[in-house]
């Protein structure tokens, strides 16, 4: 894993990533839709941190016990991850039965973010090819989203088949963090299809 420093703090890379995806995803979300994101966009972040975080006194409980304040420092781990992530097509799920014009927004929000975080990744870790060709897809589905053009599933497969494509050049697109990623984008755009076929219904 690769450190940022600033002054006497030192950050995980992939959390500064995380973070300036979230901000600048809901800025370009702003730009576009003339209004702000739904709260459905915070609540995944925070339902995932939370998980994420308390998972920790689930899977070493004693640990938890002896030294509360362990919390703080440690999380859930591969495990906790995981969870989080069922937490998230969870709660989006319950979110889609509940106001089904929601839905639609997921899956080009999930692919400004996380296209958005991979960049911030790549330049963190400064390889700067890897930065490059990640920015070129990036800004293509900007266009895109811009454009107004309708995310079908072959183009939200086909944006998916491109970013395994660039992982697998100069990342490991089989760690368990990229694979819960795609897992999550394959998800939403299985809900998206279902979510279609009941409204046609």
């Amino acid at each position: 894993m690769n450190y940022i420093t600033f002054g006497r703090f030192t950050l995980p890379a992939d959390l500064l990533a995380a973070f300036a995806a979230i901000f600048i995803g809901a800025l370009i979300y702003r730009a576009k839709e003339k209004k702000s994101i739904d709260d459905w966009y915070w609540n995944s972040f925070f339902l995932y941190i939370a998980v994420y975080k308390l998972s920790y006194a689930v899977f070493n409980f004693k640990l938890f016990i002896d030294t509360p304040f362990s919390l703080l420092y440690f999380n859930g781990g591969t495990e906790g991850q995981i969870l989080a992530y069922i937490g998230i097509a969870l709660y989006l799920y319950w979110l889609a039965r509940k106001k089904g014009n929601t839905i639609k927004e997921y899956l080009p929000v999930y692919f400004i973010f996380f296209l958005l975080y991979w960049t911030g990744l790549f330049a963190f870790s400064q390889d700067y090819l890897a930065t490059a060709i990640q920015t070129v897809l990036l800004l293509g589905f900007i266009l895109f989203f811009f454009k107004n053009i309708k995310l079908a599933v072959e183009y939200a497969i086909f944006f998916l088949m491109l970013e395994a494509l660039i992982l697998s050049l100069f990342s490991d697109m089989l760690s368990v963090e990229n694979l819960l990623i795609f897992a999550l984008g394959i998800y939403l755009i299985i809900l998206q299809r279902f979510n279609k076929e009941e409204i046609q219904h």
